[in-house]
């Protein structure tokens, strides 16, 4: 009989790796896909199988960032949603900052990226909350720094 799953010791043994490497990847969302039964977690042969044939490359100057996205699209990276939007860089780089914030993204591989229309929506939504709390966000701020509420306010309609 063919063997359906494989555990944690035995995919990092075949791709000679740590066992904590496939933790800390399951904990970002990276490699395989996996199941977890009880405490135990197993990866389905089938999936195992899938992740190294995207991994594999024609040449070395093949990355991920190679990925060519399909015509029409209106996805960006974080720097252009930055620059689009006029909102600071690192709540759209740093994972805990977009989770907390619960900015709209969209994983391409190991890609963020952000749909301008979906990321302005959420801005729109994040102000009108404020005001609903009472929070002027149209005030100047005592200092010259701008706070990320007035930066949000600040957004073309």
């Amino acid at each position: 009989m063919q063997k359906m799953m494989m555990n944690e010791n035995e995919l990092a043994t075949r791709w000679n790796i740590s066992p904590k490497t496939l933790q800390r990847w399951r904990s970002e969302g990276r490699g395989p896909r996996f199941m977890k039964m009880s405490k135990r977690v197993v990866y389905p042969i089938d999936e195992v199988f899938d992740f190294e044939s995207k991994a594999l490359r024609a040449s070395t100057w093949e990355q991920a960032s190679d990925v060519v996205l399909p015509s029409g699209s209106t996805l960006m990276d974080p720097r252009e949603i930055s620059y689009v939007t006029g909102l600071p860089l690192y709540i759209f780089t740093q994972k805990q900052m977009r989770e907390a914030l619960g900015i709209p993204h969209r994983r391409v591989q190991k890609l963020v990226r952000f749909d301008r229309d979906e990321v302005m929506a959420w801005a729109k939504r994040w102000v009108q909350d404020a005001q609903d709390q009472g929070i002027d966000v149209k005030a100047a701020p005592a200092s010259q720094s701008r706070s990320l509420l007035h930066a949000l306010a600040s957004l073309p309609a």
